[in-house]
């Protein structure tokens, strides 16, 4: 009876730790969006890569200098990745003219990526691999293999900001707002 209590009050605490977590980590509408500091690979020079897009093209992150960057890493398989993407489908429409530039990478193969860009229209470039995508994300401070991930470079190819967790629009256009970009 008492192992039943000890586990019943440790699934009650392990729950309520992690409901708590979630509301520190994740920006809610009621909440101001608070930018976090000391993020993996900020201050860094962007790592330069070229890799394949979905269409077969060769893209060089070179090819965006001198552009606000929000470089994202997702996945088709991930639930908090598609609901995070028509914010940035909205984004690409709204402040491509101003300088901004979104790109996806996708940990995920291409016959699936290229299903659901079907599905949902995104609007920018993306990148599929299983295994070389997984590298990249560690080359831009995602060391723990967090999905999604969000990075944001400045005009001058310097990181100013990374987010592990799904990000709204609201917190996407305080973190590119902080990067360079005019709102």
């Amino acid at each position: 009876m008492k192992n039943i209590i000890f586990i019943i009050v440790a699934v009650v605490l392990a729950a309520s730790a992690g409901y708590v977590t979630q509301q520190l980590l994740f920006d809610n509408n009621e909440r101001p969006v608070v930018l976090q500091k000391n993020n993996p690979g900020v201050g860094m020079q962007r790592p330069e890569f070229a890799m394949k897009d979905i269409d077969g093209t060769i893209r060089n992150i070179k090819q965006w200098d001198g552009k606000i960057i929000l470089l994202n890493f997702w996945a088709t398989w991930c639930p908090p990745c598609k609901k995070e993407i028509p914010a940035f489908i909205e984004l690409q429409d709204e402040y491509g003219d101003a300088g901004l530039q979104v790109i996806g990478i996708a940990i995920d193969n291409e016959a699936d990526v290229s299903a659901f860009m079907l599905e949902t229209g995104i609007n920018y470039p993306i990148m599929a691999d299983e295994i070389e995508t997984t590298e990249l994300a560690k080359r831009y401070g995602n060391y723990m293999g967090a999905l999604p991930y969000t990075v944001i470079i400045d005009k001058n190819g310097t990181v100013s900001y990374t987010f592990a967790g799904e990000m709204s629009k609201q917190h996407a256009l305080k973190a590119l707002q902080k990067a360079g970009l005019t709102l």
